[in-house]
């Protein structure tokens, strides 16, 4: 017989940023729920630095709960401790012509929509963030951008979640989802469970039940790359698009899309992450690459975060990026639903499409 969970028998899949953030919002409502992650503690966060927070270039409809996410990490860091938040403000330079007529437009539709963005000339730019190359055309800015430490910010979401109820269990492999009467049944590797809500957080797991509950769920797998250089004194203020400075001094680079770029192998991507921080910052043109941290991420297709309900008591809470910005946000908007059954003012729930109806079989 599957294990009978304890609380308001809700399941989350995923113990990343926002399955973590997720469970911290349910426990702080007195629903501590339990939390399986098919890997080990903190999903597939790469490694210890301090990642962008909020990218002011994503389309506005989307980037307005993500700004309003980035709002709320100062509380989030005042209920949880510490977890290397800072607002340094964000640029996007533009090395031509082309790139600084896109940022201008970039920088009035933004605007237009009400967010805090606007286009620098290469003197502004240059005022603000002495280090960035002579040549750039100008930048886009926002005050807003900031910077956190994502797997520090896990694990104090996961510390908090667990010391007002919540159950972690790792390393559970593959997951199959099946119906024993009104309750789900979630059979692990080591173990079933049942529930009545079942929560997916992270674009591999809704990939995987995707498949199972025959819902239409376009994904991407995206292969990136953080790299390190060895420590500078103070050189940056910003973050300039993917290219931050840690408080240790090291500059670091995070690339997207690797594979797509034409990089076939660590050695070439990172020959393009150097020069491409060069090309903006010439200080770090000789620098020495002292780590590297190789991920990959499943990401909706859509390129829009993912909220709503797949299947009666299956709820998908998927973030469209990396970006760690909308996080508290869709922490909050899950758990409003999961104990409401609303979402906030503004955001619409999202509705997949089915290949077929499929309801969730009935457990074995």
């Amino acid at each position: 017989m599957p294990e009978r969970l304890r609380g308001n028998e809700i399941v989350v899949l995923g113990a990343g940023p926002t399955g973590c953030a997720i469970a911290h919002a349910l426990a702080r409502r007195k629903l501590p729920p339990f939390v399986l992650e098919h890997g080990g503690p903190g999903g597939e966060v790469p490694g210890p630095f301090l990642a962008g927070l909020w990218d002011h270039t994503e389309r506005a409809s989307t980037a307005r709960f993500a700004l309003r996410g980035a709002g709320q990490f100062p509380a989030l860091q005042d209920q949880v401790g510490p977890i290397g938040y800072l607002r340094s403000g964000a640029m996007v330079p533009a090395h031509t012509d082309t790139e600084a007529d896109a940022g201008r437009a970039l920088a009035d539709v933004q605007a237009a929509a009400g967010l805090p963005v606007r286009w620098l000339s290469r003197e502004e730019a240059r005022q603000r963030e002495p280090a960035l190359a002579p040549d750039i055309r100008g930048a886009t800015y926002s005050a807003h951008g900031g910077l956190v430490d994502v797997a520090l910010m896990t694990r104090r979401l996961a510390a908090a979640a667990r010391r007002a109820g919540t159950t972690f269990s790792y390393h559970a492999g593959h997951v199959n989802i099946t119906r024993q009467g009104r309750a789900i049944v979630i059979s692990a590797a080591r173990a079933r469970f049942e529930a009545r809500r079942l929560i997916v957080t992270s674009g591999a797991w809704l990939a995987v039940l995707a498949r199972q509950l025959a819902v239409a769920v376009p994904t991407r797998v995206v292969h990136g790359l953080v790299i390190a250089t060895e420590p500078y004194p103070s050189l940056l203020r910003h973050r300039l698009a993917s290219i931050c400075q840690q408080p240790r001094g090291d500059i670091l680079v995070d690339c997207e899309d690797v594979r797509d770029s034409g990089c076939t192998t660590v050695a070439s991507a990172m020959g393009d992450a150097t020069a491409k921080a060069a090309s903006l910052i010439p200080a770090v043109r000789d620098a020495r690459i002292t780590r590297a941290w190789p991920w990959t991420a499943v990401l909706p297709s859509r390129r829009v975060p993912l909220l709503g309900a797949i299947d009666d008591g299956v709820i998908v809470a998927v973030s469209h990026t990396r970006d760690v910005a909308l996080t508290p946000f869709l922490a909050q908007a899950a758990a409003l639903f999961v104990t409401d059954e609303r979402l906030p003012e503004g955001l619409e729930a999202w509705v997949p499409e089915r290949a077929s109806a499929a309801p969730l079989p009935p457990a074995g």
